[in-house]
């Protein structure tokens, strides 16, 4: 289905409202999630909170399980310990690599978020000082 729409009129007094990509980067450093809130985009900070903090989770489980079987191995002396802390010990450094991974992207996100938060609004006065418009949607 082809939709024309029309934009939305500015004026040369509309203020057109910008974000600060550092300090989105900076948020989403502090907190997962947070520099997307910052943009505007709270449905992208919730997925990339609990992302973020169940992976961070899973790190501290797998690290748990594995120094209990650490324990366990010294206490007992049992092969089956060993292995269940060389298991648990390899699940704890494939997590904390995952998780890195999905702070950065989401570093990432939240910074260039940051820079395209204005892009819509700062198009539709272009389109306007150029005094020619055409605009399509696509909905599938």
């Amino acid at each position: 289905m082809l939709l024309v729409t029309q934009q939305p009129e500015l004026t040369d007094s509309t203020v057109i409202q910008y974000r600060n990509p550092q300090g989105a980067l900076i948020r989403s450093l502090v907190l997962p999630g947070w520099g997307q809130f910052y943009n505007e985009k709270p449905t992208k900070g919730l997925l990339y909170g609990v992302v973020e903090l169940g992976l961070l989770g899973v790190v501290f489980y797998e690290n748990d399980k594995s120094e209990n079987a650490r324990e366990m191995y010294q206490e007992t002396g049992l092969v089956y310990w060993q292995n269940s802390y060389d298991f648990h010990s390899s699940l704890r450094r494939d997590f904390i690599w995952y998780t890195a991974g999905a702070w950065v992207v989401g570093l990432l996100d939240a910074y260039v978020d940051a820079y395209l938060f204005s892009f819509k609004a700062e198009n539709i006065r272009f389109d306007q000082d150029a005094g020619f418009s055409v605009g399509a949607e696509i909905n599938f």
